[in-house]
């Protein structure tokens, strides 16, 4: 065994290649410089680079680590983050939601025309209940004046062709009118009766007072007409420049509009300006109301009844038909608890108003005693549809 042992050494050592073990190592030392040579140029270059380009300034503000107590210890959520709540400025005004109002009515200028939040339950539906008499007269010139009784639903023409603007007495049994400057004071259904001359209605139809016993007419100057003898007693001075005077139910009280459509109301001594109604300042009458005709007054002179324009408008082109109540100490148009529009309003001397309002198709009347109680609420007859209301009795 050692012989062949001795034999397989020597064919190695016949075939193996001398080798240089120096040089190997010198070749792979060089190989290593080189590649770290290279690496060391790419950083070179690479520093270089970021230099010029001016990337190697730091910011301004370095990232300040959170404080220990915002941190969280629970574990990560994959749910989206909460937006964050904007801060609101100082000395700003906080956001409108969060000055909240409290439910009241919706802010307006006082004097606008107030819409009923809610309709009023009558005590009774039926025509026939409505006390009194209503009166209608035609549109135009030389209009018909009509009775509607509620009592039995009769309508009769009490004036046919009326030549002038007219008053209907407080109990509804005369009708005064002029023509040609003749006042005449003619029972329905009888013959006229001359009390006075040199009486123009233009500007002031003739106001029964509240007893039936006198007529305030224009004759050359605002007076008073004593109906029975046909003394005619001139208003004070002050007075002297108002027109379409009307009485309160009690008689103490005069309402009248001035030339330039503002109110006034004259008790004893006082004459006093209604306010807000015809004030020409935008600030104090932002809505520009006005009134140049009223047409009742209540009983004790706190409200009135107008056809409601614009200082714009005088009153030659306003209608006479009252459309609105206006308290006469606020300027206030009163709200009326009645669906649809109103076409028409008259106190009566006892201080029941009478509102005509339209809706539709359907004209209806609403009796509201002074305390605002709806006594009455009932259809209108369709004959008295195309006519405009003109007075309320008793």
């Amino acid at each position: 065994m050692n012989d062949r042992l001795r034999d397989s050494l020597r064919e190695l050592a016949d075939i193996a290649q001398p080798a240089d073990l120096y040089d190997g190592a010198v070749r792979r030392s060089r190989r290593i410089a080189r590649r770290e040579a290279t690496v060391g140029t790419a950083a070179a270059l690479a520093a270089l680079a970021l230099l010029a380009s001016g990337l190697w300034r730091l910011p301004a503000h370095e990232a300040k680590e959170p404080a220990l107590g915002l941190r969280s210890s629970a574990p990560a959520s994959l749910a989206p983050l909460p937006r964050p709540t904007p801060a609101v400025p100082r000395n700003t005004a906080a956001p409108t939601h969060q000055a909240a109002k409290p439910p009241t009515a919706l802010v307006r200028h006082k004097n606008r025309p107030q819409v009923a939040e809610s309709t009023a339950a009558p005590e009774s539906r039926a025509l026939a209940d409505l006390p009194g008499h209503v009166f209608y007269q035609q549109t135009g010139a030389d209009p018909d004046v009509v009775r509607m009784s509620p009592d039995d639903g009769a309508v009769d023409t009490v004036l046919p062709k009326a030549p002038s603007a007219v008053g209907v007495s407080p109990d509804g049994n005369r009708i005064a009118y002029a023509i040609d400057g003749t006042l005449l004071v003619e029972p329905t259904g009888g013959t006229p009766e001359q009390v006075a001359t040199g009486v123009n209605t233009a500007d002031q139809p003739p106001a029964w007072s509240p007893d039936g016993d006198r007529l305030l007419v224009a004759a050359g100057a605002p007076a008073i007409l004593q109906v029975g003898s046909g003394t005619l007693t001139p208003l004070g001075k002050q007075l002297a420049s108002g027109q379409h005077f009307r009485w309160s139910g009690d008689g103490t009280t005069l309402v009248y509009a001035t030339s330039y459509c503002s109110l006034k109301v004259a008790a004893g001594d006082s004459d006093a300006a209604v306010p807000v109604i015809g004030d020409r300042q935008p600030v104090d009458n932002p809505d520009g109301l006005a009134a140049c005709k009223p047409t009742s007054v209540d009983a004790t002179g706190q409200r009135v009844t107008v056809p409601l324009q614009t200082t714009g408008e005088t009153g030659a082109d306003s209608p006479d038909t009252a459309d609105a109540v206006v308290d006469t100490v606020t300027g206030d148009v009163v709200s009326l608890p009645i669906a649809g529009s109103v076409v028409g309003a008259f106190f009566n001397p006892d201080g029941n108003l009478l509102v005509r309002s339209r809706k539709g198709t359907r004209t209806t009347l609403s009796l509201f005693a002074p305390d605002g109680t709806l006594l009455v609420q009932a259809k209108e007859p369709s004959e008295l549809h195309g006519l405009n209301l003109l007075a309320y009795t008793r």
